[in-house]
């Protein structure tokens, strides 16, 4: 029983919005056509999920939000470490990942799609840059941030270079590292739907992007709700990851 308090207590804003939601709604404070009941969202989302187009559209875009966001990973965390270790790797790039960070790069998809076409490629190629920024920085200032006596500490006992990196270094950036991780993981998926919506025939920026035009506003909000629902368990399940793998830190979230 406590346990379950506990998760209402953690929970219960997300049924409250709900519930104001449809209490707006039903009060005629906003135009149902924009903003249609949850009974007439429900309605929609089943719908469309037993026929298969938002499952299909949905896979196009975790697919590729997964492709950019892998490559980014495997591109960025090595980046980082070599920026950390290499003086003259810091001095080349830091100034231009901390100068770029800010600047939105939705300006440069018209480069990427001339580039790489309006497909997937181009998409999954924006997803990685918008993903590497957060991965290298966090990363780097997580391998920045290790203790110089821990290195110290394990020189002293006669430990290996190799060992020293894989049981000494690497773990004390891994909470930099995964931090980086689940702060790119939701950019991907908003990154992917957005370009869908500037220009594909696929995913669920597509999706979305159609449903507008045709004033289908319930399935608007049906995408809108796989979007968070989806961003949610990989939230989830990131968080899992980091529980499991920097377990001596226990506490990496507020409980009560």
């Amino acid at each position: 029983m406590a346990r379950a308090l506990r998760y209402i207590e953690r929970w219960y804003s997300i049924p409250l919005l709900l519930l104001v939601w449809q209490a707006a709604v039903s009060s005629g404070l906003v135009e149902s056509r924009l903003l249609p009941g949850l009974g007439r969202v429900i309605s929609a989302l089943v719908h469309d999920t037993a026929n298969g187009a938002l499952p299909y559209h949905a896979a196009v875009t975790l697919s590729r939000a997964a492709a950019g966001f892998a490559l980014a990973a495997l591109a960025g965390v090595p980046f980082a470490a070599a920026m950390a270790r290499s003086t003259l790797i810091r001095n080349l790039f830091e100034p231009i990942f901390f100068f770029g960070y800010p600047v939105p790069k939705i300006a440069l998809f018209p480069v990427f799609t001339y580039v790489f076409g309006i497909g997937s490629p181009s998409k999954v190629a924006f997803a990685f840059l918008e993903c590497l920024y957060p991965i290298v920085v966090t990363a780097y200032l997580g391998f920045r941030a290790i203790p110089v006596r821990l290195v110290w500490s394990a020189e002293n006992m006669g430990a290996p270079r190799l060992t020293i990196v894989t049981r000494v270094i690497v773990p004390a950036a891994m909470p930099g590292i995964l931090s980086g991780l689940r702060i790119a993981l939701p950019i991907a998926i908003i990154v992917i739907v957005l370009t869908e919506m500037i220009g594909d025939s696929r995913g669920l920026g597509y999706y979305i992007a159609v449903s507008a035009t045709r004033f289908e506003f319930a399935n608007v909000y049906a995408a809108i709700l796989i979007i968070g629902a989806c961003g949610f368990v990989l939230d989830r399940a990131m968080l899992r990851l980091r529980r499991a793998v920097v377990h001596w830190e226990r506490d990496v979230e507020p409980t009560r």
